[in-house]
């Protein structure tokens, strides 16, 4: 007797399914039909999803296939084994229901078919699920002991091509690596993500998949530390690599640091049009400044418009902006003027980077052994524990350490040039908002004796130590 049925395949990154393509399923789903004397009605294909426990993707077309079987459209589902169906035992619960509810049938090519409206068929569903959840998380124990593995020898992770490098993760594109060194060196020196991308996608540049260059995309890129030689598992660095470097441990950590500052304008989306926007704050509420523009008319004179600073709150303070730009650069070209302009690239504030990055590395080696010694019962739990969670806070503090900027390649060519002054006029509007920003901040105060000149002393300049 012709029984109306479903077909479903589903391929993922598993041995079987790297084995078994949509194409040879089929072909055996359809020599299993003519066997079973099946008539397929409906066909459903999951395509590089997987099945297990684990998987957090959803399989639209298992989904729509359970829903199309409780609503009547076909009296058996057929698949190649009971591990494309699902490995997860709670989605067999799912498939026993609709045995039991709506007197659905199961057919296979490559595992036992069974019925599960008896006691014995659903015993043995039951414990092929167990089997197939049991296999899949073995093998996921093995890939994840494996990765760690090649993470601690330094060797390619393997996934999908990383921008600058090969295929094979060693060797270095080098049409893409001057992209990376000019885009690191434009981060570090002031420019916003969004101008980079820009100009990026306008030079024809294009992403590892050949797509457009989205603001989110270069920041992830250039925030990975195999960029800098570094190897990692598990968003943690565990070591060096066995790749070269395209940018340095020092401009990596530079460039972590300024993604990680809150107040970094990352895009040119609704960009700052003037020195000051954003970065002078009000010296009564604290807001940051913005600009403005204040019309003005007296009768039998054309209108004019008086453009401003003003507290981005209200009305707690308001001062000329071409007087505020003219003081700040002003001040800016004196101090970088001074003999003594060189001092201003020392940041004695900045921690030994390369000691931090040596001890993280010890760091981490002590967490390894801590969990050998522990396996071999040289330990007992209590002191791993306490072991572990004192070097995880040490390592925490260095993390913190290594968010520091470093702002000598804002300043060094305009302090290197002879006349700092024709540098800043030759400087687009983005560098000299960072040249500000790394060199002072600004607080614009209230008040005033109500005449029109400048008052300095409402326009506080306070040196970055």
């Amino acid at each position: 007797m012709t029984r109306r049925a479903a077909k479903y395949r589903r391929i993922s990154d598993d041995r079987e399914g790297r084995e078994l393509g949509i194409g040879r399923q089929d072909e055996d789903l359809d020599a299993l039909g003519e066997r079973a004397d099946l008539v397929y009605v409906a066909s459903y294909v999951d395509n590089d999803i997987g099945a297990s426990t684990k998987s957090t993707k959803r399989r639209n077309d298992y989904e729509r296939m359970l829903a199309d079987a409780k609503a009547g459209h076909f009296e058996v589902i057929a698949a190649y084994t009971t591990g494309r169906l699902t490995r997860r035992p709670r989605e067999h619960e799912d498939l026993i229901d609709l045995a039991v509810d709506h007197r659905i049938e199961f057919e296979y090519v490559r595992s036992p078919s069974f019925d599960l409206n008896t006691a014995q068929g659903r015993r043995i569903a039951r414990t092929l699920a167990a089997q197939d959840a049991g296999e899949t998380e073995e093998m996921s124990e093995r890939v994840a002991r494996d990765a760690l593995r090649r993470a601690q020898q330094g060797l390619n992770h393997g996934g999908r091509r990383c921008y600058g490098y090969a295929a094979n993760g060693l060797d270095v594109n080098h049409d893409e690596v001057q992209v990376i060194r000019d885009a690191a060196a434009a981060i570090i020196g002031g420019v916003p993500l969004g101008r980079i991308v820009r100009d990026l996608n306008t030079a024809g540049v294009r992403t590892v998949n050949g797509k457009l260059w989205a603001p989110g995309t270069l920041r992830d890129l250039l925030k990975r530390p195999r960029l800098a030689g570094l190897s990692v598992h598990r968003g943690e660095v565990i070591g060096k690599g066995q790749w070269p470097a395209i940018i340095t441990a020092d401009q990596h950590a530079t460039i972590t640091a300024l993604f990680a500052d809150p107040t970094r304008r990352t895009t040119t989306g609704n960009r700052a049009a003037y020195l000051l926007s954003g970065i002078a704050v009000c010296g009564k509420c604290g807001n940051s400044i913005t600009s403005f523009g204040l019309k003005k008319s007296k009768p039998g004179e054309p209108p004019s418009t008086r453009h401003l600073y003003r507290c981005r709150k209200g009305a707690c303070v308001a001062r000329r902006r071409d007087w505020c730009d003219q003081w700040v650069t002003d001040n800016v070209l004196e101090r970088l003027s001074r003999p003594d302009a060189r001092d201003l690239l020392i940041d004695t504030t900045r921690p030994d980077l390369k000691g931090l990055r040596a001890e993280s590395e010890a760091l981490r080696v002590q967490l390894d052994e801590f969990a050998e010694d522990r396996a071999n019962n040289l330990i007992t739990r209590a002191q791993m524990l306490a072991g572990t969670e004192r070097v995880r806070v040490r390592l925490t503090d260095i993390d913190a350490a290594l968010l520091h900027v470093d702002r000598a390649p804002v300043l060094a060519d305009l302090i290197e040039a002879p006349d700092p002054a024709t540098v800043w006029d030759s400087l687009d509007l983005d560098r000299r908002r960072a040249v500000v920003k790394t060199l002072m901040t600004v607080t614009l105060h209230p008040g005033g004796s109500g005449k029109r000149t400048f008052d300095p002393s409402r326009v506080q300049i306070t040196w970055t130590a």
